[in-house]
Formats: C-alpha cells, sequence, structure tokens
C-alpha cells in the first residue's frame, strides 16, 4: 500500500503554456481565427453560466483568460466540483466530439475573454486541419495526465502538500508580486476549496493556520493570501 509522503517528489503546478502560446497566437488570434468560424472574443464577468451539464454540446469556448470551474450535479441536487480550468483551453471540446450532452456545468470564478465555435465548425476544423487536431489531442492527453496525478496525490500526498499544491497552480493566473511576495486572490469559497482537497472546510482551516505559523502564507483583511516562495519550490 502506498502511504502519505512517499510520494514527496511528486512534481508541483507545471507550465503548458510555451507550446499552447506559440499555436494559439498563429491561429486564433484575428483577423485569421474568423475564417474558421470562431466568433468574437466575448467578456463574461464572474460567475456567469456558460454551458449546462446534460445539455446538447453545439458549442465550443476558447479561453484566452480567466478561469472557470467545472461542476457536477447528481439526481439528488449534490454539485461536486470536477476541476478547473484556465487560459488557453478549449471548454466544451470532449462532449463535442463525443457527441455527446456536456457532462458538467462550466461558470466563470474570474472575469474571462472567450471565443466561441460552433459543434459543426470545430469538428470540421479536427477533421481537415492536422495543427488544429494536434493541438486538441495535446489539451485532452494533458487533462488526462491531470486527472491521474491528481489521483495519485489523493493516495499519498499529504493534505497539506496538496493544498501547496494547488494554490502553486493559482499563482501563474490570479497572483501579482509584490516586495512582501506574491500576492494571491482566491476564486474559490472556503468550501470548494476543500472539496477539491478532499478535506473537510474545518480541516482545511487547520491547514491554513498550519501554513502561516510555517510562515509560508500571510491572509490580508481583503480575503488574499500572500504566498511566501521558497515553501511552494
Amino acid at each position: 500500500m502506498v502511504m502519505e509522503g512517499d510520494c514527496s517528489d511528486l512534481p508541483f503546478a507545471e507550465d503548458y503554456s510555451t507550446w499552447s502560446d506559440s499555436f494559439l497566437k498563429s491561429f486564433l488570434e484575428e483577423p485569421g481565427c474568423s475564417s474558421y468560424g470562431w466568433g468574437p472574443l466575448q467578456v463574461y464577468p464572474a460567475q456567469t453560466e456558460i454551458l449546462r451539464q446534460d445539455t446538447p454540446s453545439d458549442a465550443v469556448y476558447f479561453m484566452k483568460s480567466g478561469a472557470v470551474k467545472l461542476t457536477w450535479v447528481d439526481p439528488h441536487g449534490r454539485e461536486v466540483i470536477a476541476g478547473l480550468r484556465h487560459r488557453n483551453w478549449l471548454t466544451g471540446a470532449p462532449a463535442v466530439l463525443l457527441e455527446k450532452p456536456y457532462s458538467f456545468t462550466i461558470t466563470t470564478l474570474t472575469r474571462c475573454e472567450l471565443r466561441c465555435i460552433s459543434a459543426k465548425n470545430f469538428l470540421a476544423l479536427t477533421r481537415t486541419n492536422t495543427e488544429f487536431a494536434m493541438h486538441v489531442m495535446k489539451l485532452l492527453s494533458r487533462e488526462i495526465f491531470d486527472r491521474g496525478k491528481k489521483l495519485v496525490m489523493l493516495g499519498c500526498v499529504s493534505a497539506a502538500d496538496r493544498l501547496k499544491y494547488l494554490l502553486s497552480t493559482f499563482v501563474a493566473v490570479h497572483a501579482r508580486t509584490s516586495r512582501k511576495g506574491v500576492k494571491l486572490h482566491l476564486p474559490l469559497k472556503h468550501k470548494e476549496l476543500a472539496q477539491m482537497l478532499a478535506v473537510t472546510p474545518e480541516h482545511l482551516s487547520r491547514l491554513m493556520k498550519e501554513l502561516e505559523q510555517k510562515r509560508c502564507i500571510r491572509r490580508e483583511k481583503d480575503g488574499s493570501i500572500v504566498l511566501n516562495p521558497s515553501c511552494f519550490e
């Protein structure tokens, strides 16, 4: 049996943006993207529902900036956060490729810039444009890889290290650097963060307090968190 701590060398947040950025700059920026069927860039405020679970998959959204959460509701009405997605993601692509209803409800956590394409045009692109098809394959492979890593972490990484890992994944997208450290405004509620870590809200409060005592984080009055970069290396 694998015990907590045996996977302490598991890597923290990785940067997948390099290969994605180079592709998207040449393919999903104006003026060329409209010729493939992509709509204009639209701004969505936080807490806007983009897609709804179990509705027909008729569109895919490219995330130029921001963050969204994927939630799933069971027949009894209980909601579970299935994951988060950040910039350069193609939201709704798996359902469209499988020609099935959307599996999750997609809601913006922050202000997002999104570009939409119809399912018909998206499928046509995957059939006729090899470069685009390869990019979609990389994104979906990344999703499989990340889900596998998350399962491993639940089994052999302590809750404290899972919290540090999750905080580190937000840094590149949501943090800003100051003389005091890396300041982060978490787009998740306390209960949602606990759910993603598979701990109770009470235990999450204890974990946050422990990180404060170790001077890894400092919580500000405005709800933001200042991270000590040396604790997240």
